[in-house]
């Protein structure tokens, strides 16, 4: 147990260090991040006041205040800064989505998805060729819910924490060089599902199940599909109320609840560490998206592939170029 002498004197070194670093900065180095942080949320007001699309709330402070303390607490925190930087960016990214999305978006495809599953993978039944989608919501169980609903709720928790031990732990073993690759993967997947979002729109299974085939209604709310089981068995809200703020209906495509645990895979099998879990991960995933009518097949394909493709180009850029 550290005594009080012990702790003062980690204090006045950390003082110390923090000043060293501190001192030399440029104004701009010590003003830019605080008035980054506060003009955040202040534009998230701005704007919610003139498309009346969702106030201020506690994440868009948590995540202004996050990025601006780990600057602000120095050196000895930085490369946590570093490693949660691009988890912050994707939530800015994705949270501004509302905000420009129906002035952007291309033409919807509803039928095309659905029409490409049930060719490719549909299972003849006394009903008709179901898509696997659909299949599954005739054979539903409380422990498949329970599995795959948990593994839904908390994927970028779980990929974050597999990134975390690629970079604190399996980097300092191995000294391995662009440790925070995994986390920017992450970031230029997003952005190019993001992306794809917009010139290749497609409703999800659970929207053909509710509305049929027919054109996209734009006014229609996210739902938490299958997943509402896993709510009902547990008596909680996770899913009605994350899938209440989602920033877009017509993002199916790719999956990217598919496509982190694909950047794990790539990763775990590159630094070898972790390949088990990460396989069992990724499949997981595969199911749970179509089981909990989220996604289609060909999401999942698309999902998987990009993250592949972002991989691939990080791995060709030179390591001193990455962190």
């Amino acid at each position: 147990m550290e005594t009080g002498k012990t702790i003062k004197s980690k204090t006045l070194f950390f003082l110390y260090e923090w000043n060293a670093w501190w001192s030399p900065l440029s104004r701009a180095q010590k003003i830019l991040p605080l008035v980054v942080a506060l003009a955040y949320p202040t534009m998230i007001l701005v704007l919610s006041n003139l498309t009346k699309l969702g106030g201020l709330r506690t994440d868009h402070f948590f995540t202004a205040a996050a990025g601006a303390g780990l600057w602000y607490l120095g050196p000895r925190l930085r490369s946590i800064f570093y490693f949660l930087l691009p988890l912050l960016l994707v939530g800015v990214v994705y949270d501004s989505m509302r905000y420009y999305s129906d002035l952007i978006r291309g033409p919807i495809h509803v039928s095309e998805p659905y029409h490409f599953d049930q060719y490719f993978f549909g299972i003849n039944t006394s009903d008709g060729r179901l898509t696997p989608n659909e299949w599954f919501q005739k054979h539903t169980h409380p422990i498949l819910d329970v599995i795959s609903g948990f593994f839904y709720l908390c994927f970028i928790p779980i990929y974050v924490l597999i990134c975390a031990y690629f970079c604190f732990e399996v980097s300092r073993v191995k000294n391995l060089h662009g440790r925070f690759r995994p986390m920017w993967a992450f970031f230029w997947v997003n952005i190019l599902g993001y992306s794809t979002y917009y010139w290749y729109a497609a409703a999800p299974p659970w929207y053909v199940a509710q509305y049929g085939i027919g054109p996209a209604d734009l006014h229609v709310a996210a739902s938490a599909a299958g997943a509402a089981r896993f709510d009902s068995i547990f008596g909680t809200h996770f899913f009605t109320g994350m899938y209440g703020r989602a920033a877009d209906v017509f993002g199916a495509i790719p999956s990217l609840h598919v496509a982190y645990p694909m950047l794990a895979v790539f990763y775990a099998f590159r630094y070898g560490a972790l390949r088990i879990f990460s396989l069992f991960f990724y499949l997981t995933m595969c199911f749970s998206a179509v089981y909990l009518n989220h996604h289609y097949i060909l999401d999942i394909l698309w999902g998987s592939s990009y993250a592949l493709l972002v991989c691939s180009l990080l791995s060709a850029i030179p390591r001193s170029q990455v962190q």
